[in-house]
């Protein structure tokens, strides 16, 4: 098991690479993501542009 909070997530912007922040239950302004981060999955987000990426264990199927 990854334990996202001992990690960084990081984003390339051309030659820089842009720590990803996570973003806090309650601050996701579409209800369907709000609603997954309930269920336990991670929204990060980029500072310097829109980039959002949302991580979450696989299925029990080994699915995501």
């Amino acid at each position: 098991m990854i334990q996202l909070s001992q990690l960084e997530m990081l984003h390339r912007h051309g030659n820089e690479w842009v720590p990803l922040e996570a973003v806090p239950h309650g601050s996701a302004s579409d209800h369907d993501v709000e609603n997954r981060l309930l269920k336990g999955e991670k929204l990060y987000q980029c500072s310097e542009c829109e980039l959002e990426i949302m991580v979450r264990e696989p299925d029990e199927g080994g699915e995501g």
